[in-house]
C-alpha cells in the first residue's frame, strides 16, 4: 500500500515554540505525515520563528492592532494567509489569541489547539475525573495552569483539542495529566509541563489523523 499522502499544515505560535520543535523534529523522523508548510507568530520576536527558519519553514508575522482591527477581521486575515500557503490542518501550539468565528468557519479540515490543563471528554462538563478516580474543576482560558495553581491543586495536565468556537471546548484527541509541586510558580511549572506537551501534541496529531483516514 502507498503510503499516505503528507497533510499541509500551519502552526500558529506566539512564544519561545518548544512545541513547535517537537512537531518539527517529529516529521523529521518519519512519524507525523505532515508537510509543514508555515509557521505564523504575531509576536515578531517570538523564539518560535528562529526554530522555524532553522527548519526552512516560511515564517509569517502577523500583529493584531484591537484599536484598529476587529477580532473577526484579524481572523478573516489570518484565514487569508493560511489559504495562500496551502495549509489544510492547523495547529494552535502556544498561539495567545482567542480565533474569531471567522477563522474557525474558514473551511480548513481541522484546527488544533494545545491547552494547558486537563480537559474532559464532555465539552460542557466544567468538571473532570483523574486518572486517579478524583475530581476536580476543569480550567480553561489563557492562565489554565495560573489558575490550577493558585486554586491549590496538585494536579494539572494538557490536553489537545479540536478547535469550535466555544473557548476550550472541543473534542480531546489526547492529554495527559501533570503533577505540580507545593510552592511552585507558573513559570517553573510550565518549563516542566513542556515534555508533558511535547507527548500530548505528538499523540494528538496522529489519533486526528487516524479519525480523518478513517
Amino acid at each position: 500500500m502507498p503510503p499516505s499522502p503528507l497533510v499541509p499544515c500551519a502552526v500558529f505560535v506566539s512564544g519561545s515554540g518548544t512545541n513547535l520543535q517537537a512537531v518539527i523534529d517529529a516529521v523529521r523522523a518519519g512519524v507525523l505525515p505532515l508537510d509543514l508548510k508555515l509557521v505564523v507568530s504575531n509576536a515578531a520576536d517570538a523564539y518560535a520563528l528562529e526554530r522555524a527558519r532553522a527548519a526552512g519553514i516560511p515564517v509569517e508575522i502577523v500583529p493584531w492592532n484591537r484599536s484598529v482591527e476587529t477580532r473577526g477581521a484579524y481572523g478573516q486575515r489570518l484565514a487569508d494567509v493560511v489559504r495562500a500557503s496551502g495549509a489544510r490542518l492547523v495547529l494552535l501550539l502556544g498561539w495567545m489569541h482567542v480565533l474569531a468565528k471567522e477563522f474557525v468557519d474558514a473551511g480548513f479540515d481541522g484546527i488544533l489547539n494545545l491547552h494547558p490543563s486537563y480537559l474532559p471528554d464532555d465539552p460542557a462538563a466544567d468538571s473532570v475525573v483523574l486518572p486517579d478516580g478524583r475530581t476536580t474543576r476543569v480550567y480553561r482560558g489563557a492562565h489554565a495552569l495560573r489558575d490550577a495553581i493558585e486554586a491549590g491543586e496538585t494536579v494539572t495536565g494538557a490536553t489537545l483539542i479540536e478547535i469550535t468556537p466555544l473557548v476550550d471546548r472541543g473534542a480531546v484527541l489526547a492529554r495527559q495529566t501533570f503533577a505540580l509541586r507545593p510552592g511552585e510558580g507558573e513559570d517553573a511549572a510550565l518549563a516542566r509541563l513542556h515534555g508533558v506537551e511535547h507527548d500530548v501534541v505528538i499523540s494528538g496529531i496522529a489519533n486526528w489523523l487516524k479519525r480523518r483516514e478513517a
